[in-house]
């Protein structure tokens, strides 16, 4: 009895350790994001804030807490790449080897995908943003735009768009995983699509633009992981009737 209760207190300690490399990590980038936090709100204020837009705060503390949020944002970029080091540290030694063979690329693949999500959001969607409030505003309603919104909006679309790239990596571990297959992916495909169009609607403004701009990669991202396990698959069956037949 003894045994199985220290090989739970050893993974305990190891997950205490991993969760205080991750939070430590993040705590010692916060001192270069607070550096870099200037001239990036600098930065976005003169290329994101389009023309015709001018950006106030009403508040004496309203731009600390806009530098504080850059901050945190800023080491939490820095420090995810340390973060995904350290998971795959805790989990590795558990994990057979053609797990890690699946698991390490996809690791890389989250991390690639996370900045393609956060540019994606940046370009395309926050103009799609400012355009649409843009329109609203006329010869009696002037837009009076706060810094704290105006951040904390790019921030949102930011994270969301890097979120909203780790679908294929969701789909190919789900399909790895045998929760789903690529059969019942292709015959689900129109309801699918369907439910990106209804979530683009409701992460984005109710502009058929925005909308399509977060709805087309997803859907994009879907067809691709169809593609891309269904290559993995005959990949790999050659090696599973080896394996069977040694």
């Amino acid at each position: 009895m003894a045994e199985p209760e220290n090989g739970v207190l050893e993974h305990l300690d190891a997950l205490r350790a991993m969760l205080l490399k991750i939070i430590g990590t993040f705590a010692v980038l916060c001192i270069p994001g607070w550096f870099f936090a200037t001239p990036l709100l600098d930065y976005l204020l003169t290329h994101a804030v389009p023309g015709g837009f001018k950006i106030h705060y009403f508040t004496l503390l309203e731009p600390f807490f806009v530098m504080i949020k850059l901050m945190l944002t800023l080491a939490a970029m820095m420090s995810l790449p340390f973060t995904l080091f350290y998971i795959w540290q805790f989990m590795s030694p558990a994990l057979l080897d053609h797990e890690k063979k699946f698991i390490r690329p996809l690791i890389g693949a989250s991390y690639l995908l996370s900045c393609a999500g956060a540019a994606a959001a940046y370009f395309l969607l926050m103009p799609c943003v400012i355009a649409f409030s843009q329109a609203f505003s006329g010869p009696n309603m002037d837009p009076v735009i706060g810094v704290d919104s105006f951040i904390s909006m790019l921030l949102i679309l930011v994270i969301a768009g890097a979120l909203i790239f780790q679908f294929p990596v969701i789909l190919f571990t789900l399909l790895t995983l045998g929760v789903i297959s690529v059969e019942s992916m292709r015959k689900k495909r129109p309801v699918v699509v369907i439910g990106l169009l209804v979530l683009a609607g409701f992460l984005t403004p109710p502009d058929v633009v925005s909308q399509i701009a977060l709805a087309v990669p997803c859907w994009l991202f879907y067809e691709l992981s169809i593609l891309l396990f269904s290559h993995y698959k005959r990949k790999q069956r050659p090696a599973e009737e080896n394996e069977v037949k040694t």
